[in-house]
């Protein structure tokens, strides 16, 4: 397609094709021993021909002089022998995926499959992802979500999360195709928590940090779906639940109250009074974040009816001092201070 840029990514590490260098080379290949790599393939290519160790340098210095033919022909070779185009692989995955529909439900799908997993390889660079919606890849998310197979729900899942982490020219895109309701509808009603982990992954990377993302967020009920969530017996669904709402509390300071109107907190408090369980790091954190300065959380923790005081003061006790617990203990020593003014 005009105006994209067939970019070459690197295999493998670069020591990968040593067991291919010629016969007898392997004493006076170079030693790259700078302060500053090269940070792409290009970079790599004109550092290891301009520059090479110096066999007759005194022990512990280095002198660097031009590379001997024979060298510069073997790495290469060996370069070349790392790289693929990228973008015609990409463009093979998306062929495939354009029949998702006729992917059956339930059963294992190992085209479909290793298609959304050849993309994966490749679209954590930014620019590939960019790359990819230009050359008509986003095309194939919508019916990777709808897709009767869970599997298949769960890869279009991971491949939106992958394609919009830290990436504001894909999240526009997405938030202007009306990826935010489908994902927090899969969260409220899809059977399979794997799924709704990876559809909890991909809604984080699309709203957090981004205005509109929160605000759409807001419009379609989803601080309410993702308390539901937490209603599920699972603990990376309870953990990426809090952690995505601990943070729209840090970033929109006003999503607090918002929490705690939604019985965001006698949830988290029947959470942690239960038996300890990892998860509940991430809950004593939200839970923590939720009474910093506001009044209405405040309140609310101090009735009596949730006994709060005595199940923090019985959380630490149980921690003891391992050192797993440390911030957990610290969380609950916070959360006493603020509520009850206990050190």
């Amino acid at each position: 397609m005009p105006g994209i840029e067939d970019k070459p990514k690197i295999a493998g590490a670069i020591c990968a094709p040593l067991a291919n260098q010629p016969a007898g080379s392997s004493d006076n290949l170079p030693i790259l021993n700078q302060p500053r790599q090269p940070t792409n393939l290009q970079g790599l290519l004109r550092f290891a021909m301009e520059a090479t160790k110096s066999e007759d340098a005194p022990a512990g210095e280095s002198e660097f002089m031009p590379m001997d033919e024979e060298r510069k022909r073997w790495l290469e070779n060996a370069i070349k022998s790392m790289t693929v185009d990228v973008i015609q692989l990409l463009r093979k995955q998306i062929e495939i995926l354009q029949n998702i529909d006729k992917c059956e439900a339930e059963q294992d799908n190992p085209e479909y499959e290793r298609a959304i997993e050849v993309i994966l390889e490749h679209v954590d660079n930014i620019d590939i992802a960019c790359d990819f919606h230009k050359i008509g890849g986003f095309m194939v998310l919508h019916p990777c979500l709808k897709s009767k197979n869970s599997k298949i729900r769960a890869g279009g899942c991971e491949l939106l999360a992958e394609l919009c982490q830290n990436n504001p020219y894909c999240q526009e895109i997405v938030l202007a195709n009306e990826f935010v309701p489908k994902l927090i509808d899969i969260i409220e009603k899809d059977d399979l928590n794997q799924v709704i982990i990876k559809a909890l992954y991909a809604l984080s990377a699309i709203v957090r940090n981004s205005s509109e993302g929160f605000s759409q967020f807001i419009q379609y009920n989803g601080p309410s779906i993702i308390l539901g969530s937490l209603k599920r017996d699972c603990e990376k669904i309870i953990t990426k639940s809090t952690f995505l709402l601990t943070n729209l509390c840090q970033s929109q300071p006003d999503f607090r109250g918002r929490l705690v109107f939604l019985e965001c907190i006698p949830t988290l408090i029947g959470l942690i009074s239960n038996e300890r369980r990892p998860s509940h790091e991430h809950v004593l954190s939200l839970l923590a974040t939720l009474v910093e300065e506001n009044a209405t959380a405040l309140s609310e923790c101090r009735n009596p009816a949730y006994n709060l005081q005595q199940v923090l003061q019985k959380y630490i006790k149980e921690c003891g001092n391992r050192d797993e617990c440390l911030e957990e203990i610290q969380h609950c020593r916070r959360i006493l201070y603020l509520v009850f003014g206990l050190n």
